[in-house]
């Protein structure tokens, strides 16, 4: 017999901000991280300002809040917002977390030093996807970095590669690197932008 969260699996990942509060109500999510990946550490080197886009729980942003950053952390989830929260208070960590829709940021002014977002932008609409690049390129500093994590083949349906990230993030960002990964041992890439002046 399928244990709960194999059954939840198996009938597609969540959408809408109810289904992944619902998901985020739960012990753990399937898709949750024990670990920091070592691209995100990276950013930890630099100094100043940074956003997440689709924080869930926090784990990354409270994780370069400890290392000195001033993070800004979003999602749509206000369950998982609310324990993000919860575990920077416990921690004693200054970590400015918000509900919000990454495509629609008026809440927010930047510029950010730098940006990230591991496993948002690939469970996005071809439409979503245009105002989160608007939104990025509204809050990102000139010369800015916007490292993202997602998948070859993700939720959205819409397959995803350095030629379309180059195409979708268009003339504001020059493609500083692209990375395959098997991160969740799934078909993946990280991916550099440089915002351009």
């Amino acid at each position: 017999m399928l244990s709960k969260s194999a059954r939840f699996e198996m009938k597609g990942p969540p959408t809408t901000s109810e289904d992944f509060d619902r998901a985020y109500r739960k012990p753990v999510t399937f898709w949750g991280d024990i670990r920091t990946p070592p691209e995100i550490k990276a950013m930890a080197r630099g100094q100043g300002s940074a956003l997440e886009l689709g924080c869930g729980v926090g784990r990354f942003s409270r994780y370069l809040a400890r290392q000195g950053l001033r993070v800004t952390a979003v999602d749509f989830s206000p369950v998982a917002i609310g324990k993000a929260r919860a575990s920077a208070i416990q921690e004693g960590l200054q970590v400015h977390f918000l509900v919000g829709n990454v495509t629609q940021l008026d809440a927010l002014d930047g510029p950010f030093n730098m940006s990230f977002d591991v496993g948002c932008f690939h469970c996005l609409d071809a439409s979503a996807q245009r105002g989160y690049v608007s939104e990025v390129f509204r809050l990102l500093e000139p010369g800015g970095i916007h490292l993202i994590w997602v998948l070859d083949e993700p939720p959205s349906g819409i397959a995803l590669s350095p030629r379309v990230l180059e195409t979708t993030f268009g003339s504001g960002f020059a493609l500083q690197d692209a990375r395959p990964s098997r991160r969740r041992l799934v078909r993946s890439h990280w991916y550099w932008l440089q915002r351009r002046a």
